[in-house]
C-alpha cells in the first residue's frame, strides 16, 4: 500500500503544480486512474467492489476522464503548416468502421459496443488530437519529462522494499517473480519496455551535470534489475528492443555497434554450455519439470502461450471473414485454461484481433501498423538536430518494442490497460513529427518556448 499511496500522490502532485497545462492535466487525470487499477494496494476487498461492473463507481469515473481527455485533445488548435497524413487516416477510418460494424453480431452487443466505443474514443483522441499535441517539439519534452519523473514513483520505490525484504509494504512477488509496484509480472515487463525510452532521453538531452547523469544510469540499472527478478520474458526482450531502436535513430553507428555486441553475445552463449543452460533456465523460468535443455525450439512448442494459440486458431478460422464481434474472441480462451485468471486472454494481441475482426480487421491493422513503420524509417532518414533525433527515438522506440510485446500479450485494444495509453499515444508522435519535417522551412510557425518548460540552454536553441 505504501507504493500506491506513493505513486498516487506523486502524480497527483505533478498534475496539480508541475504540469498545468489543460492537455497534460488531461492526460495526467486519466493515466492517473488507469494505474490506480494496477497498483498493488494490498486488501482489494473494497475496491474491487467500486470497480466491478460497467456502471461502477471507478468505471464511470475512467470513461469520465476518458472524455474530458478526448474533449480537450479535439480542440487543440490545428498548426498552421502540419501536413494531413490522408492514406494514414484513411486506413485508420477504416479500421475503426470495422470495429465498430462488428459490434452489430457479437453475442454479447452491450459489452462489445463499450470496448468497441472507448477504443474509438480514444483513437479519435490520438488522431486528432495528440497529433496536433506533438507537433510543437516543446511539448514532447513535457510529455517525456512526464513520463521520466514516473518512472522514479512506480519503478524505485517497490524495488527498494524488495530488495530490503520489507515486500509487505506494496512490493508484489507472484510465485516467487517480482512484479513490482503492480499486480503481475508481464505488466511490469511491457510498462518497463515503454518508459526506458524516457529515461534515455533524460540521460541524453537533458542531464547536464555529472551527477544527473549517474542518477539516470541508477534508474536504468533499477528498470532491468527489476526486470530480471521478474523473469519477464517479453519484457526484457521489448526493453532491449527499445534501447536498441533508441540509439538506432539516434545515430545509426551506435545502433550498428548495438547489434554487433548482440550477435557477440549470441555466438558466446552458444560456444559455453553452461551460459547457455543458464539463459534456458531463464526462458524456462524453472517451471518444466525435465531438467535437461533441449534448445529453444523445443521451450517454444512447450511455452503455454503457443498451446493456447493452437487450440483457439481453429476456432477463429472457422470464422476468418467477419469474426466474433469485437472483445469476444478471448472468450473462447476458457475451455483451454485450468486457470481462469491467466486463461481471460489468448496473450496475442494479433491473434485476438483476428478473432474479433476476422481478415478484413487484421489487415487494416497490418497496413496501419506498416504505415506508421515507414514513417518512423522516413525520420531515420532525415535525421535532424541534436533534440530532434532523440525525439525521434523517443517515439520510434517505444512503437517498436509495443509493436514486439503485442505479439505476446493482449493489452492493444483495451483502453481499461494502462499499457494501450502508453503506446498508442506516443504513436501520434511519429506522425506528428514526419508531418512537421515535411513542411518546408520557410513555412513553418513555430511558438515561443517558455522558459520554464525546458531543463537548460541546449534544449533552449533546439526546441525553438
Amino acid at each position: 500500500m505504501v507504493v500506491a499511496t506513493i505513486t498516487i500522490a506523486g502524480l497527483l502532485w505533478m498534475i496539480l503544480y508541475r504540469f498545468r497545462e489543460p492537455f497534460m492535466r488531461a492526460y495526467g487525470s486519466f493515466f492517473l486512474i488507469l494505474i490506480f487499477y494496477v497498483l498493488n494496494k494490498g486488501g482489494e476487498s473494497e475496491v474491487s467492489e467500486l470497480g466491478a461492473g460497467t456502471f461502477s463507481p471507478l468505471s464511470l469515473a475512467r470513461w469520465g476522464l476518458l472524455g474530458v481527455l478526448f474533449f480537450i485533445a479535439i480542440r487543440l488548435p490545428r498548426p498552421e503548416g502540419i501536413r494531413t497524413d490522408l492514406p494514414l487516416t484513411l486506413l485508420g477510418s477504416l479500421f475503426l468502421a470495422d470495429i465498430a460494424l462488428s459490434t452489430t453480431y457479437a453475442d454479447d452487443f452491450g459489452y462489445s459496443f463499450m470496448r468497441a466505443a472507448s477504443f474509438i474514443v480514444l483513437a479519435v483522441a490520438i488522431g486528432a488530437g495528440f497529433v496536433h499535441h506533438f507537433y510543437w517539439r516543446v511539448n514532447c519534452v513535457r510529455f517525456f519529462q512526464f513520463h521520466y519523473y514516473l518512472a522514479w514513483l512506480v519503478m524505485v520505490p517497490a524495488l527498494l522494499l524488495h530488495l530490503g525484504g520489507l515486500n509487505r509494504y506494496g512490493a508484489t512477488v507472484l510465485g516467487g517473480q517480482y512484479a513490482g509496484s503492480f499486480a503481475n509480472q508481464n505488466l511490469l515487463g511491457v510498462f518497463s519496455a515503454l518508459i526506458t525510452p524516457y529515461v534515455l532521453f533524460h540521460w541524453r538531452a537533458e542531464a547536464q551535470t555529472t551527477w544527473r547523469r549517474w542518477v539516470d544510469v541508477a534508474l536504468l540499472a533499477a528498470i532491468f534489475a527489476g526486470l530480471g527478478l521478474s523473469r519477464s520474458r517479453g519484457g526484457m526482450l521489448s526493453c532491449i528492443i527499445a534501447v536498441a531502436t533508441y540509439f538506432l535513430v539516434v545515430k545509426i553507428e551506435s545502433g550498428i555497434k548495438i547489434i554487433a555486441i548482440t550477435l557477440s553475445l549470441i555466438v558466446v552463449i552458444v560456444a559455453f554450455p553452461s551460459l547457455k543452460q543458464n539463459l534456458m533456465s531463464f526462458i524456462r523460468k524453472d517451471t518444466v519439470e525435465r531438467a535437461e535443455i533441449e534448445g529453444i525450439g523445443k521451450q517454444i512448442v512447450e511455452e503455454r502461450r503457443y498451446e493456447l494459440w493452437r487450440n483457439v486458431a481453429p476456432l477463429y478460422w472457422d470464422e476468418k471473414m467477419k469474426g466474433y464481434g469485437f472483445a469476444m474472441s478471448h472468450l473462447m480462451t476458457f475451455p483451454f485454461s485450468g486457470d481462469k485468471e491467466v486463461g481471460r486472454h489468448v496473450h496475442n494481441s494479433y491473434l485476438e484481433l483476428f478473432g474479433d475482426l476476422g481478415l478484413p480487421g487484421a489487415f487494416l491493422l497490418l497496413l496501419t501498423l506498416c504505415g506508421l513503420a515507414a514513417r518512423s524509417l522516413k525520420l531515420i532518414e532525415r535525421r535532424g538536430n541534436f533534440l530532434q533525433r532523440n525525439i525521434n527515438a523517443v517515439f520510434i522506440s517505444i512503437f517498436a518494442s509495443g509493436v514486439v510485446n503485442a505479439f505476446f500479450e493482449s493489452w492493444m485494444f483495451s483502453v481499461g490497460n494502462i499499457v494501450t495509453l502508453m503506446f498508442w499515444g506516443p504513436t501520434a508522435g511519429i506522425v506528428a513529427q514526419w508531418a512537421w519535417g515535411a513542411v518546408p522551412a520557410e513555412d513553418r510557425v513555430e511558438v515561443a518556448v517558455p522558459t520554464r518548460e525546458l531543463a537548460h540552454s541546449m534544449l533552449q536553441q533546439q526546441a525553438k
